[in-house]
């Protein structure tokens, strides 16, 4: 990580001593000097960053270098800004140039403390340039075919799956499959492999077995020597590579054989000898003298390697349970006779919450426990960090492979996420910005910064140190975690720098740190020397809007800050604040942002999020001439933006846009403006002309992902131009994910929606509040429509009115997962002309007030809520029979449920019937919902009874709530036969509560067997 920062450092430094400025300000041969300085520390670093492990005093040396070159980072930060300043250097006074003299200080302090530093290398034997790699695999990663461990716990499943892959009869009408087991180091993907391998199935299907242990060293001489040795029994004489592949193929041809490549790494800057495309090629080609059936097993921790060499889908190897952990813990923390003490067992098994399924960290902490016998020395080990331990541990060391691997920019972004509390679930686009933020990525030729961050946060994943990912199609956010070893992994090597403050380490004040963040602590809890003692900090990041926990002259103190949150404080002035690249204010109760935010000439990101108060942006915010992504967030207030925003040359992403009517406010000021990502656009009902709408150009805005268009609905205010003119002219680009039309006042849709030309590819169509236009535009055709959510337009009969749908292949609304309709007071049914296919993926309804709309046969719905239910709609919900989830909420009109409405709903597990304020009676079939778990009855203030005969029937129900139902006078003897209910709500019903009483009441012995009652 030090070869990064210090990568930083000289870019940052050598430009600067080219410049007039360094010249006139008298530090030119200084800064040349410390150049000098810094390449000779750089000669060294490869060697100092793979011994600093084994090498205490070594790491503190490393340590102390980043130390001091954060402190260097942030004078020269600050350095063109002091000249920029001062105008034109032409002009500048030698005196003046440095007019803030303590940075002429800290330069020459620096330099001292670097100086004396790179002196200090010379104690540690460390050797110039990128340090040679073994040719041969070390002794402890090689791996044979013998299974080490003395038992195998967890792996039945997965290794039946290998298994039936190598014994399908598919795979012997091919000639050379390939099949990639990926996974985290520690994982047991060896272990996996030499079960199978072993495995006499295996054995008898194939004519010969190969066990090759590739490491980095993925060169085709090496491999093929390795098959040679391995069938002759012997070291193979030294031969040229062509002889070697020749007496390959003689050993291989025409036999059905079992290759197992271990360990393959892909070649990276760091790792010159792993595999790329072309070796493998040349080396397929060698081995595809196999008879069909033979069959390749490769294991390794990336992604890439897979893609590269795999014929079919990778086996993704996940972690054991913690069950499984626990019985290969303890057959080596006490041994397979040894008694198993009852104190340490409990100890034991929080230990083994550490592993996070890995069996090699169960391995190697049941082995340093198995030296330890008093409770207080397991007591020590469970409240240590892995990486912490006294013992160098083998759980690291292997773990560290995939670090040392890494580019230096890599390793930099890897070793941040240590900020990160453990197991938490992280958005992608946040990592970026904080990666961003810090510096720690920058644009490419060809490449913006944001993609160089996503080939980053790509590679990571694909090496198996983000896991769990998961993509919202909505919002178009990615999700993911790290495994707790990793994280372990990444506080090894961010000890120091990286601090996540949250309740169980806040006495922890020993670091010098360069990023904290704040986790479930308060102002009561937070001790400033956190803060204070940071010589260099870089980030104040907050995790949740408890309130800002120091005040914000902790925040002026700190003007080497790059990343700056704050949640619910007053707010700070920005002034001091020169580095700072990323600024979110929250929940602040403010009117106007302070004007010392337009000068922060390097912010690149300002979101502002919850500023319920906001009435407008500074006006002189365009001076933020960096600013790459204006994120506004639930700013109801906001009326209105900076001018001339068209002059934010460099903005890609702004998530809320104002139109009105003054100059420097209209919509070409999105004209040139290469906007990506979510734009919302508010106050159409200001645009001047057609032609102004269409010099917003959003046709051509290819990368934009959602579209908001909203007019006001205050009705107090008449359009300049007619909206639909307005609405055809905002034409977006084909390639839009996301859009919603809020307050539209026009009687048509554009031709766009009408023909689908630019809607074609919509996962979300949102309407709302359109009441002037009698109908939807043709959304039942449109092919990738997952949410559609349609809202106060009171002449709709239809959802779709288009009837033209012939055969299967033109089935209505193919993907609609989710189908939200309210306020349609006229709405009647879903299609115009209902089909057998409609809807055939719709699965979440939601129903609120559209009391005349009746629902045909759905059988994909599984979730169904409606609200301000009427009578006539209630027998049309019997249609829906394949229901998993059923909620009524608020009627005031229906008294019974239809009979026999429930008859077919065999899979519902949770009813909820809430808020109707006639109902006397529950549904009398409500006892054939055999799979019932969860029946919540609320607010139904005029319900006398609860069924008195076959209730028992609901042999599932484990939940049972009834609140302020006030006539409810007893609960049915059925009740006590109810052997599932685990929990029961009583609230609100005073006649029943007296009566369920614990041991008096006349109701008791019906629920005295419920295991948690609330009443």
């Amino acid at each position: 990580m030090a070869e990064a920062l210090l990568g930083i450092v000289l870019d940052n430094l050598i430009p600067f001593v080219q410049t007039e400025f360094a010249a006139f300000s008298g530090i030119k041969e200084k800064a040349e000097d410390l150049s000098r300085t810094l390449q000779l520390i750089k000669a060294v670093l490869d060697d100092a960053e793979q011994k600093q492990w084994s090498n205490r005093p070594l790491k503190v040396w490393l340590q102390q270098l980043k130390d001091a070159m954060y402190v260097l980072d942030d004078i020269l930060d600050q350095l063109p800004t002091e000249s920029s300043q001062l105008g034109c250097l032409t002009s500048l006074n030698p005196k003046k140039v440095i007019h803030r003299p303590e940075l002429g200080q800290k330069l020459n302090e620096i330099i001292g403390r670097l100086d004396r530093i790179a002196q200090a290398r010379s104690n540690f034997d460390l050797r110039q340039g990128v340090t040679e790699r073994p040719s041969e695999v070390v002794e402890w990663r090689q791996t044979s075919s013998t299974i080490a461990v003395p038992q195998v716990y967890g792996r039945d499943e997965d290794k039946g799956r290998v298994v039936e892959f190598l014994l399908s009869p598919s795979r012997s009408s091919e000639f050379l499959s390939v099949y990639p087991i990926v996974g985290l180091g520690g994982l047991g993907k060896t272990t996996l492999v030499q079960l199978v391998y072993n495995d006499q199935q295996v054995g008898n299907n194939f004519d010969l077995k190969i066990w090759v242990c590739v490491s980095e060293n993925f060169t085709i001489k090496s491999i093929l020597r390795s098959i040679l040795e391995a069938v002759k029994k012997d070291k193979s004489e030294v031969m040229d590579l062509e002889v070697m592949e020749e007496k390959v193929k003689e050993l291989l041809q025409s036999k059905k054989y079992l290759l197992v490549l271990d360990d393959v790494w892909k070649r990276s800057q760091e790792m010159e000898l792993g595999l790329t495309q072309d070796k493998w090629d040349k080396l397929r080609s060698v081995l595809s003298c196999g008879s069909k059936g033979s069959s390749i097993l490769v294991s390794t921790r990336d992604n890439h390697v897979a893609t590269i060499m795999g014929t079919c889908q990778a086996h993704h190897l996940g972690g054991l349970s913690e069950d499984d952990c626990w019985l290969l813990f303890k057959l080596h923390a006490f041994g397979a006779d040894k008694e198993e003490r009852e104190e340490l067992v409990a100890i034991g098994k929080e230990i083994v919450k550490k592993c996070g399924g890995s069996p090699l960290a169960a391995l190697a902490l049941g082995g340093v426990m198995q030296s330890r016998s008093t409770e207080k020395e397991w007591l020590e080990v469970q409240k240590s960090e892995l990486w912490s331990l006294p013992e160098e541990n083998d759980i690291m060391r292997v773990l560290r492979l995939s670090y040392s691997c890494l580019t230096p920019t890599l390793k930099q972004c890897f070793a941040f996420c240590a900020i990160f509390p453990k197991d938490m679930e992280m958005v992608k686009q946040e990592l970026i910005y904080l990666w961003m933020g810090n510096g720690f990525i920058s644009s490419r030729p060809n490449l913006e910064v944001e993609e160089v961050g996503n080939m980053v946060w790509n590679e990571l994943y694909g090496k198996s140190l983000f896991q769990d990912v998961r993509a919202d199609d909505f919002s178009g956010k990615i999700y993911f975690k790290m495994h707790d070893l990793v994280h372990d992994l990444a506080q090894s090597i961010s000890e120091q720098e990286c601090i996540c403050l949250e309740k169980q380490n806040l006495n922890d004040s020993s670091r010098n740190p360069q990023h904290i963040v704040f986790h479930d602590i308060d102002k009561r809890q937070f001790k400033k020397r956190f803060v204070e003692k940071a010589e260099s900090l870089r980030t104040l990041y907050q995790l949740n809007s408890y309130g800002f926990p120091f005040s914000s002259r902790l925040i002026r103190t700190n003007n080497s800050l790059r990343v700056l949150c704050i949640y619910g404080r007053k707010i700070p002035s920005f002034g001091s604040l020169s580095c700072l690249r990323y600024l979110e204010l929250s929940d602040l109760d403010i009117k106007c942002l302070p004007a010392s935010i337009c000068n922060l000439p390097r912010l690149e990101i300002l979101k502002l999020r919850e500023l319920w108060r906001l009435r407008r942006l500074p006006k002189h915010l365009t001076r933020m001439q960096n600013l790459r992504h204006l994120i506004i967030d639930r700013c109801e207030s906001l009326s209105e933006m900076c001018p001339d925003i068209h002059k934010l040359c460099e903005l890609r992403i702004l998530s809320a846009y104002i139109v009105n009517s003054k100059k420097g406010h209209s919509l070409a000021e999105l004209c040139h403006l290469n906007l990506e990502g979510k734009l919302g656009i508010k106050g159409l009902q200001n645009v001047s002309s057609a032609s102004e709408a269409e010099d917003a150009n959003l046709k051509d805005k290819k990368d934009l992902r959602e579209l908001i268009l909203s007019w006001s609905n205050s009705g107090k205010i008449k359009s300049v131009v007619g909206a639909e003119e307005v609405l055809e002219a905002l034409q977006p680009h084909s390639t839009l994910k996301l859009l919603t039309i809020e307050a539209y006042e026009g009687l048509q849709w554009p031709t766009w929606m009408q023909n689908n030309s630019a809607t074609h590819n919509l996962v979300s169509l949102r309407l709302d509040y359109c009441g002037t236009c009698g109908h939807l535009p043709p959304v039942g055709k449109l092919p990738f429509l997952k949410k559609l959510e349609v809202r106060r337009m009171d002449d709709v009969q239809y959802i779709e009115e288009d009837g033209s749908y012939d055969g299967v292949e033109a089935m209505p609304f193919p993907s609609l997962d989710y189908l939200l309709v309210e306020g349609l007071p006229n709405v009647e049914r879903l299609l115009k002309r209902e089909t057998t296919h409609m809807f055939p993926s719709l699965s979440n309804l939601y129903i609120d007030n559209c009391p005349k709309l009746q629902l045909p046969c759905l059988p994909s719905v599984k979730f169904l809520a409606v609200l301000y239910c009427s009578n006539e709609q209630l027998q049309s919900i019997s249609n829906l029979n394949g229901l998993n989830q059923l909620h009524f909420c608020v009627s005031d009109e229906v008294s019974c449920f239809p009979e026999g409405m429930m008859n077919n709903m065999t899979s519902l597990a949770i009813l909820e019937i809430n808020s109707f304020r006639e109902l006397k009676e529950l549904p009398s079939d409500i006892t054939k919902l055999t799979a019932l778990s969860h029946l919540i009855i609320e607010n139904c203030g005029k319900l006398e009874c609860l069924p008195e005969q076959g209730l028992e029937c609901l042999s599932s129900l484990r939940k049972l709530s009834i609140e302020y139902c006030k006539s409810l006078r007893s609960l049915p003897d059925s009740v006590q036969y109810l052997t599932s209910l685990e929990y029961l709500s009583i609230r609100g019903c005073p006649m029943l509560k007296e009566r369920c009483k614990q041991g008096t009441g006349e109701d008791w012995h019906k629920i005295a067997h419920v295991p948690d009652l609330d009443i």
